[in-house]
């Protein structure tokens, strides 16, 4: 059940969108959006006739809804180590996930180190890491991207998100170090850009929609995954590592852990001289040989074979259940 008020183009996604108030230190309006929550989403399951529906919830902030609406089971989908998010309650938040993680009848982690975390705890854990639409990055786009026309090739480029988990000195560091490379960031910004927008061999593109990411892709001769190394990004999983590799791209990421478990399908790089290195190694592209291993291995990352995989820990655990 997604929480948002309007339908999605599929048929059967409902989405509700009840009021709820920031502080969630504050006990009053901690009960406020509790309130809130559970009355809407009662609603909504009423109108559909969901009388014991499966609860899958993804933050830690869940934990206040369970046991509210006759759920047969509660998944929690655990996609991130929300206490080290900068400006989080990081007590508050544990305690949280930890109330979540007692109550939760199944437990799904996205990355290897959300899923030791939750081991360590004494709970069985699935691992489940993210999929890729691999046919959108695959297909071949005629024409790259239009917000490219103006920038000089070659290009390294990476979409997505750009906030305090980027290593923006890296990013300088490596572009004052390689100025005949343009370097693309395309997506949103949550982190002070003006130092970046000083150097001339750095482009921000802005958003686009998620379909224009191919022919983004295309454009870029090398794509790069410029993370800082630290306890927030010891736990992401990032969909840009499987949609990189679906589009047949070189890849150059910083040595995060999920990165270094996909080191045969891309390069890891520390320092600027290392990345300056790899990428000039890389404009070349890739090799037959990796392309295969790559094709081979990104083909059952696709997010039909991960639904099917979270489908059957639910089923699994439901026979369980019954047998006990």
């Amino acid at each position: 059940f997604t929480v948002g008020e309007k339908q999605t183009e599929t048929n059967n996604i409902r989405v509700c969108q009840p009021l709820m108030l920031p502080f969630l230190n504050l006990p009053g309006i901690r009960a406020f959006n509790k309130k809130s929550v559970v009355h809407h989403v009662r609603k909504e399951l009423k109108t559909l006739q969901m009388n014991s529906p499966i609860m899958v919830v993804t933050a830690p902030n869940a934990c206040d809804y369970i046991n509210h609406f006759n759920e047969s089971s509660v998944v929690y989908y655990c996609v991130d180590d929300f206490s080290e998010w900068p400006g989080l309650d990081k007590k508050l938040v544990k305690a949280m996930e930890n109330k979540l993680l007692n109550e939760s009848d199944i437990l799904v982690a996205t990355s290897q180190n959300l899923y030791e975390n939750i081991e360590r705890q004494g709970k069985k854990v699935n691992l489940l890491t993210h999929g890729v639409d691999i046919k959108s990055f695959s297909t071949p786009q005629s024409n790259e991207h239009i917000l490219l026309n103006d920038i000089p090739k070659p290009r390294v480029g990476y979409f997505g998100l750009f906030d305090n988990r980027s290593n923006k000195k890296l990013l300088m560091d490596i572009a004052r170090l390689l100025p005949e490379i343009s370097f693309v960031i395309t997506g949103g910004i949550e982190t002070d850009v003006s130092q970046l927008q000083k150097i001339k061999n750095i482009y921000l593109t802005g958003s686009i929609p998620y379909v224009e990411l191919a022919k983004m892709a295309k454009g870029f001769d090398i794509c790069m995954l410029p993370y800082k190394i630290n306890k927030l990004t010891d736990s992401i999983q990032p969909l840009k590592f499987k949609e990189y590799l679906a589009t047949g791209k070189p890849i150059i990421s910083t040595p995060i852990k999920e990165a270094i478990k996909l080191k045969d399908y891309l390069d890891i790089a520390e320092t600027e001289t290392q990345w300056a290195e790899s990428i000039q190694k890389n404009l070349i592209g890739l090799s037959p040989s990796t392309r295969e291993k790559r094709a081979l291995f990104i083909k059952n990352q696709s997010w039909e074979t991960k639904s099917e995989q979270f489908l059957q820990f639910i089923f699994d655990a439901d026979t369980v259940s019954q047998s006990k």
